[in-house]
């Protein structure tokens, strides 16, 4: 009996370090251009940037992975994860009203 070659897909890099690891990188990059971009003041909309960023870079590197591997459920399980991230975020941290003058 001739067995038959499986293919053999690569596990995906779905390891907490990887997953911590984008989300810093993220989360420091878009922090950075924040605050630049705010004249370097810190408040809640360069918090609530960088922690979006970091969230939505992280679910799209863990999608990418999986789009090389050919999983398109996980893929789209990592996509749907981080626009959840981002909206969760969106709601938890919502700016704050300008006062009028």
């Amino acid at each position: 009996m001739k067995l038959k070659k499986r293919k053999q897909r690569k596990s995906l890099s779905l390891s907490p370090r990887n997953f911590t690891n984008d989300f810093v990188r993220g989360t420091l990059a878009s922090g950075i251009v924040a605050v630049i971009a705010q004249k370097n003041r810190v408040n809640r909309s360069v918090a609530r940037a960088a922690l979006q960023s970091g969230v939505a870079l992280a679910g799209v590197t863990i999608a990418a992975d999986a789009l090389q591997q050919r999983c398109y459920f996980r893929a789209l399980l990592a996509a749907a994860g981080a626009t959840a991230g981002v909206y969760a975020l969106q709601q938890l941290l919502p700016e704050k009203p300008a006062l009028d003058a």
